[in-house]
């Protein structure tokens, strides 16, 4: 061999290298050995060729050549989404990691050739004089515009599903939007960008698996070689699996964060304001520095979204209300209703949620003297309170033990006063969830009044209104039986 075709097989080996070193990636011992391996199987091809003089070959003649030396050595089981390092150490492949073998080989003998991508595979047109011959692996899915429309359709749902492109762009035609947002526009690659495509491959496998981090670092070393948006788009996809796969974990939220970021708006902040709450309502100890903590590192997050600050600011008023209410301190529960309440004056939601907040304040006030004082105070301030059904009931119940107070001390004219305001409130009021006992409360301490002054006309007279309003009630029919007694 003289010294110039020394030199030249010295490049060539270089370059075998290098490429190698794009497709089976890595610094430890087992990445060395299976790529020293590799080496050694295409050399042994590439020198079979040599010795049947491939170079001299007319193009397509060379082609068969080759094809056929690569089916003896390597192609024996077809395998979707192959690893590339596979091919050489099991013969198994699939039809992107044969091609990029075959680019390999194909720039060894200096031969021209297109790599192009079809879907998730990557086939090559080999130039053999006055045409090309595209080279399609056995098992590989035929090529046809069926299959690429429904991979295009499948691959810009994803798009959808993952919220990455703006709402206004999916009125561009299909085809505009899958060249722009899966290659780029690339519709042929370089032997590096062909390495980039198997990362990306592996990174899906992995994602199909839910090895998320093992995709996630697929796709970064995709990247290093070279960057295209459905790299984006499958992270997107992790990050979105990572971000709901548990939703109690700081770590989940980070990924929601990470989603937001790239895409501000919907429904990733919907997302975000509905953690914000979940945060807040399951904490096993809620506390102000919890609540004021987390509120503020969301509103840092959102200081530049006036909407999704709003509806930080609802929940924080929110969840601060419902923990003081939990802890009877009506005061500060009253403080964070109004806010709440000024904020949104109008909202039905705000007004059942405010009127079961100061339903669960008033539990803990028996006397009926403080009890009336605050529901008025409350339905001063808080007009819509006269049409809900829980507060009105509590506001029953305060009045029927006014009744039953000044009855039972035996105070008549008080007593009826009350039993008028008592009244009054019962029409208006309609039937709230308690209210037969409070009913019975009211009417059955009226009767017993006049029982002890021996008015047993009266007394049945205060038990019949009662079974008017009350119709089901038990203990009234026994009542009237008993009086009835009296009057025979």
């Amino acid at each position: 061999m003289s010294a110039k075709e020394t030199l030249l097989a010295a490049d060539r080996s270089a370059e075998l290298d290098q490429q190698l070193q794009l497709l089976l990636p890595g610094t430890g011992i087992q990445e060395q050995s299976v790529r020293a391996y590799a080496k050694e199987r295409i050399s042994e091809m590439l020198t079979s060729l040599e010795a049947q003089n491939i170079r001299k070959k007319k193009p397509h003649k060379a082609l068969a050549m080759l094809r056929e030396e690569m089916g003896q050595r390597f192609l024996k089981n077809h395998q979707s989404f192959s690893k590339i390092q596979f091919f050489f150490t099991q013969g198994q492949y699939d039809q992107t990691t044969a091609s990029a073998v075959y680019a390999m080989t194909l720039d060894y003998l200096g031969m021209h050739y297109l790599l192009q991508v079809q879907g998730t595979e990557v086939s090559l047109l080999v130039d053999v004089g006055k045409n090309t011959e595209r080279i399609r692996v056995k098992g590989a899915s035929p090529l046809n515009a069926e299959n690429e429309r429904r991979f295009q359709n499948a691959y810009l749902e994803v798009l959808r599903s993952v919220g990455y492109i703006p709402t206004a762009e999916w009125n561009n035609p299909p085809d505009q939007l899958f060249n722009r947002y899966y290659l780029g526009g690339d519709q042929q690659l370089t032997l590096r960008q062909l390495a980039s495509f198997l990362y990306y491959r592996q990174a899906l496998r992995a994602y199909a698996d839910h090895a998320w981090a093992s995709s996630l670092d697929w796709l970064h070393q995709a990247r290093q070689l070279h960057p295209w948006p459905v790299q984006e788009v499958l992270q997107r996809a992790i990050w979105l699996q990572l971000a709901t796969e548990d939703t109690k974990t700081t770590t989940s939220l980070d990924y929601l964060w990470k989603i937001w970021e790239r895409s501000p708006g919907a429904p990733w902040q919907g997302q975000l304001i509905h953690r914000f709450n979940e945060l807040l309502r399951d904490h096993p100890t809620p506390n102000s520095w919890v609540i004021d903590s987390t509120y503020d590192a969301f509103k840092e997050r959102f200081s530049d979204y006036p909407g999704a600050l709003g509806q930080l600011r609802e929940i924080y008023y929110l969840q601060s209300a419902r923990m003081h209410a939990q802890q009877g301190n009506t005061v500060s529960v009253m403080n964070y209703m109004d806010s709440l309440y000024r904020y949104q004056p109008n909202n039905t939601a705000i007004h059942e949620v405010l009127a079961g907040m100061l339903v669960w304040s008033l539990r803990k006030e028996r006397k009926f003297e403080s009890g009336l004082e605050r529901i008025t105070a409350y339905s001063r301030k808080y007009p819509f309170l006269t049409n809900n059904s829980l507060f009105q009931d509590r506001h029953l119940l305060y009045q029927a033990e006014r009744v039953r107070y000044f009855f039972d001390q035996d105070d008549r004219i008080k007593g009826l006063h009350y039993m008028e305001d008592f009244k009054r409130l019962a029409k208006s009021s309609g039937r709230t969830p308690r209210y037969d006992s409070w009913v019975l409360t009211a009417y059955l301490a009226a009767s017993n009044y006049y029982y002890r002054q021996n008015d047993y006309r009266q007394a049945l007279n205060f038990i019949e209104q009662g079974r008017q309003e009350s119709p089901t009630d038990a203990y009234l029919d026994h009542r009237a039986d008993v009086l009835l007694k009296y009057l025979r």
